[in-house]
């Protein structure tokens, strides 16, 4: 059939075993080991759990391995990343499915082995940038109510080893959105700024003090305080009363934006000064340093 998992992965007989070819869609449908899964659900420690599973099938849904799953073995990229959610309490289980499976990038999602989690695959735009997609991911599920307790950051690993599960209530969306969102930290520029003995680089005095968020605020964004998580704050972009557009980490002075209806860039970690830079000076970044000094950054006799 048609469908964005019908795709060719890497499938193993047990967690040390030599890989094969097959067809995803076809395992992801197999119930042949639910005997198998269910009996590993019976035990009470994780231990027995454990060592049960250490004899089930798997696969490397991001990439196809030979002969053996190694990072050295990688033949190709499969254009899919995973996602885990562990360790969820019971009482959330239904709740963050419902949430999961109204993703328009989430291609499947069914339970774990051990049952008390749940984990997916989601379609990815570059096969060249798995991490950048991965840390996306995480963020986005985050910006939708995902606590990032419950999300396992192993599964970055491009050969990580999905065990066989079973799960007869398990969501497929075929025709799956792309996921094309990277995180991409900015790279702070090694070249010299000129300026006078008494004066420091603007754009990095505005990134260490700059109130980035003022900046949102005045271009119509919409503070969320109730979908704050620690150190992050969540915006709605302008013209939308709910809903989470943008994430910005006070601790690392970054924002992400996670929707392309903006003037600001999607998909990419930005700092104060990008933020300034696009929202006030139209990405001229000469204007943008003028702007700046204006304001008194890069000169702290000026501004203090």
């Amino acid at each position: 059939m048609e469908s964005i998992l019908n795709i060719t992965v890497s499938r193993y007989n047990n967690y040390a075993g030599q890989a094969n070819d097959t067809n995803l869609l076809m395992y992801l449908n197999d119930t042949s080991h639910k005997e198998q899964v269910l009996n590993i659900r019976s035990k009470a420690t994780k231990a027995e759990r454990d060592v049960l599973k250490s004899n089930l099938p798997g696969i490397t849904p991001s990439a196809i391995c030979r002969p053996t799953r190694s990072a050295n073995n990688v033949i190709a990229h499969t254009g899919l990343v995973c996602f885990d959610l562990d360790k969820l309490p019971p009482e959330k289980m239904s709740e963050i499915f419902n949430i999961v499976t109204n993703m328009p990038y989430v291609a499947y999602c069914g339970l774990s082995v051990s049952g008390t989690g749940y984990w997916g695959i989601i379609p990815i735009s570059n096969k060249g940038k798995h991490t950048q997609h991965f840390e996306a991911m995480r963020l986005y599920f985050e910006s939708c109510g995902i606590d990032s307790i419950y999300f396992d950051t192993a599964v970055k690993d491009i050969c990580r080893y999905r065990y066989k599960s079973f799960d007869e209530a398990a969501y497929f969306n075929h025709n799956a959105t792309v996921f094309d969102f990277l995180y991409e930290p900015p790279v702070r520029s090694k070249r010299a700024y000129k300026t006078n003995s008494t004066d420091s680089n603007p754009f990095d005095d505005f990134n260490k003090n700059g109130d980035v968020e003022t900046i949102l605020l005045n271009h119509g964004w919409t503070y969320q305080p109730a979908h704050d998580k620690g150190t992050r704050k969540r915006y709605s972009r302008p013209g939308k009363e709910s809903g989470i557009s943008a994430d910005y980490c006070i601790e690392k002075r970054i924002l992400y934006v996670f929707t392309s209806s903006t003037n600001l860039e999607a998909a990419k970690g930005v700092n104060p000064v990008n933020v300034f830079c696009q929202l006030e000076c139209d990405n001229d970044i000469k204007l943008c340093s003028k702007k700046l000094r204006e304001l008194g950054f890069g000169n702290y006799n000026k501004r203090n």
